[in-house]
């Protein structure tokens, strides 16, 4: 069996001198996560810079060689102000799009700013169908990142190759779409599709600046906001999967079944408890060959069709606590079909 992957994926920098607050922030992302993450990628999700000029690509070009894992970036439109053919870019970090494959799955990072305000060049849908089908093939789950997010409120996702787009995520399985832009965190599932906007390092919008942390087991997604400058333990729920992550019957609790948690500690972890819909707590027990992962047993064959509650309680070694909570899907029969819907709901920006 394959071991899981996690990403994270740092908000948009937006960098343009160093010793900012955004400049700052980006540092301090970095740097927890070559120290405590350790993920086996990063990837930048675009608007990189914000006015696309050589010293503001060279403050990118420092921050990104201190991390101490592999990294990618993506284009996004203030990567390529006045600069269509990302020139800039492409001397600084090179191609605007390609792809990467791990364990089981096929990572794509897209172009969307080949035409302004968006758009895909007919080469790059081509080659995007191409590499959907041929990870079908060789029995990948594809994950695609791309900056400009598909339910960005007040914005037009519309523009050369959006069409074709839409035609290759509404007629292939995606497992999920990974997008920059927004300046707010937003998850969306339109009852197909899962995406998730990572809340901006410069401006964000809706709280602190921060990453994304994207868990990926087989049919196991999670995905969590780190915010910049937060101590203390941290935890993912990694199974059951999150009720809004839900796109079909794979992903629902049908009978006696599993909790499992992945977490994180300066200090270590001393315990980790959880509860199902404000029940009675039960101790999770540690993988010795890992020990940040946790698991439980989840008596799924007792509980009533629906949605529940599951809570997690991370207790580090020096009595620091931290609680995730989530809603996952319960159905005996093992049917399932996603209702679109959006968290939180996002209906004003100062960006668009």
């Amino acid at each position: 069996m394959n071991e899981p992957i996690i990403v994270a994926v740092p908000g948009d920098l937006h960098l343009t001198e160093p010793g900012l607050a955004n400049h700052r922030d980006a540092h301090l992302a970095v740097d927890e996560i070559n120290r405590l993450v350790r993920p086996d990628f990063v990837q930048f999700i675009g608007d990189n810079v914000q006015d696309a000029t050589g010293p503001q690509f060279r403050l990118f070009d420092e921050l990104r060689e201190r991390l101490a894992v592999p990294h990618f970036a993506l284009v996004g439109d203030h990567d390529v102000k006045d600069d269509p053919e990302a020139r800039g870019f492409r001397s600084h970090v090179g191609e605007t799009y390609g792809s990467t494959s791990i364990r089981g799955f096929r990572f794509l990072r897209l172009d969307t700013q080949q035409a302004r305000p968006l758009g895909l060049s007919r080469e790059q849908v081509e080659w995007f169908r191409a590499e959907v089908d041929s990870a079908a093939a060789a029995g990948e789950r594809v994950v695609v990142f791309q900056h400009n997010y598909p339910y960005q409120i007040w914005e037009d996702y519309a523009g050369p190759g959006i069409d074709e787009w839409r035609a290759v995520v509404q007629t292939r399985r995606i497992q999920a779409i990974l997008c920059g832009h927004t300046h707010y965190w937003q998850v969306a599932n339109d009852g197909r599709n899962v995406a998730i906007a990572a809340r901006s390092i410069g401006d964000p919008e809706g709280g602190p600046p921060g990453y994304m942390l994207a868990y990926l087991h087989e049919e196991d997604l999670a995905v969590l906001y780190r915010p910049v400058g937060e101590r203390g333990p941290f935890a993912m729920v990694t199974h059951p999967r999150e009720a809004i992550l839900a796109t079909g019957p794979a992903h629902i609790v049908r009978g006696p079944d599993q909790v499992r948690v992945q977490t994180w500690s300066e200090a270590g972890v001393a315990t980790v408890r959880c509860r199902v819909d404000g029940g009675s707590w039960t101790t999770l027990e540690v993988d010795e060959t890992v020990g940040s992962r946790w698991s439980a047993p989840l008596h799924g064959d007792r509980l009533g069709k629906g949605e529940h509650s599951l809570e997690v309680e991370v207790c580090d070694r020096e009595d620091c606590r931290s609680l995730r909570s989530i809603r996952f899907l319960v159905d005996p029969t093992g049917r399932y079909t996603p209702v679109p819907r959006v968290d939180p709901l996002v209906e004003s920006t100062a960006f668009c």
